[in-house]
This record gives C-alpha cells, structure tokens and sequence, in this order.
C-alpha cells in the first residue's frame, strides 16, 4: 500500500490553491504525553520519497518524554504539507499500541520477569506489519503471524473428529508430520488440558479460565515437564498481573491492537534557512 498516495492523491488542493508551495518551512513532530516511540521508519520512507531533509531525535522503542523532539524536517511548504499528517498518523496510531504494550508487559513482568507477552492474529487487516512492528516496539511478540507459522488446534478443528481414537490417530500424524513444530491446542477445561497433555501436546492455551482453574493447570507442569501454558482471553491492562501471577509461561491478548493513538504534536513554520 502506498501510505503517502492514500492521503495525498494527485494534488494537495489547499497548499496549491494558497500560493504557499515554494515556501520554506520547518516541522517537529513531539509528543503531548510520555510515549513509546513506533512509526519512525514508515515515516522515514516517506520523508525520504518527498526529498525532505530530516533529523531524528529518537527511534523505535524509545521512551520519549512529553514536549521532547522526536523529528525535525526542512522542506518546502509543498512538501512538509504532503508528509504532516500521514506522518502523525503513523506515529499516534503505531506508538500508542506500542506504549499500550508496553504497559502490559511491564505489569506482567513485575509479577514474573520471565513471562511474555504475545498478540493474537486478530488485527486490522491490511494493517498487520504495522501493528506487529508496534507490539514488537512495546517489548511484546507476536502470537502467531497467521495459519503457515504455527500449529494450534482449537475446538473447530476438534469439531471434525468423530470419536477420540480418531482424533488420537490425527493428533499422532501431526506431531510426526510437524516434528520440527510445537503442537498447541487451545482448551477451556482442565479435564482437556489433562487429556492434551497426556498426548504429548507441547503448549496449553487455556482461554477464558479463572484464576483458580487456571492455577490448577498450571500443575500439569509437574507431571509434564515439557508442557508450557498460556492464559488468553479478556486480558488487558487492568488483570494481567493476576493472570502472571497464576504462574503460566506466557500471556496472550488483542488487547494491544485496541490501544489509543496517542497525541503527537505537530508545529510547522516557515523558515529562511
């Protein structure tokens, strides 16, 4: 997708109309609020296609301060025009998942330094680069990057298994024609979770459990060494620490993909330099 073609089309009517385009100017780009910073090499590219000369002050996944320089650009009028808002967006949109992300897994990490955190495939469509870039940005990862990455049975893939013999001769066929893969299947019972287990399943998403049933998984451990948990389901800013603190290896949400976008400021002015 072309970015900067999306908001600029074929002219830009007001700039044009003004009589401004030639002039000289400059533009700055800082945030209202403490954020961390996504967006800065979409926004770079563009920069670069308009033949702006610009001056980064911060990059990706640092933590900018409200009121702090994160960019500076000089351009014509013309052109500084062209960049502004496409620019804002990228950034408001991209470091507000960023920061959002950042939030959760500094909360999750206090209560277990070596959890993660991870973002399901239920993005935008169309916007799934930008929006996993912005997790990755915030010190989350990404979940599953879409059906060719991973194996991960859930109950609509159950659904097609007449009985259980069945479904143990299918789950044994794809261990071994996934040898290399670890097999994840989403359960919402510990009767499921125990019985997966047992056959050998390498991670556990257990979805939708409370606390009490999802500590009670979480000692399948013992008598499976290898297994790894997730918890997943509802999770965002607000309960994460309880769901690190019932002990699984890993957090899985959406939540990120919902985040704010955050305010950017941006000042543009004309300039004889």
């Amino acid at each position: 997708m072309d970015l900067l073609f999306e908001d600029m089309g074929y002219f830009d009517l007001t700039t044009h109309g003004l009589g401004i385009g030639d002039k000289k100017g400059v533009m700055s780009f800082a945030p209202k609020d403490e954020i961390v910073l996504c967006g800065a090499d979409e926004v770079e590219k563009i920069l670069k296609k308009l033949d702006i000369k610009h001056i980064f002050f911060k990059k990706n996944g640092d933590r900018v301060m409200a009121n702090e320089t994160i960019l500076e650009c000089k351009s014509d009028a013309a052109s500084l025009h062209q960049a502004w808002k496409i620019s804002q967006n990228i950034f408001e949109y991209m470091s507000g998942i960023a920061t959002y992300t950042n939030t959760l897994v500094k909360s999750a990490k206090a209560i277990n330094p070596n959890i993660s955190v991870s973002t399901t495939r239920k993005n935008f469509p169309g916007a799934k680069e930008l929006m996993l870039k912005a997790v990755m940005c915030g010190g989350g990862a990404p979940h599953r990057l879409g059906l060719y990455d991973s194996v991960l049975i859930f109950e609509q893939h159950l659904n097609f298994f007449s009985d259980k013999a069945e479904l143990e001769r299918g789950f044994k066929e794809l261990k071994h024609n996934f040898i290399e893969r670890k097999i994840a299947v989403e359960v919402e019972s510990f009767e499921q979770a125990s019985y997966f287990a047992s056959l050998s399943a390498d991670i556990l998403q257990c979805e939708k459990m409370d606390f009490e049933l999802l500590k009670k998984c979480v000692k399948l451990k013992h008598e499976f060494p290898h297994l790894l948990l997730s918890a997943t389901g509802g999770i965002n800013e607000k309960n994460i620490a309880d769901f690190a603190a019932c002990g699984v290896d890993f957090i899985v949400t959406s939540s990120p993909y919902h985040a704010k976008p955050l305010d950017i400021k941006v000042t543009i002015k004309e300039t004889n330099r």
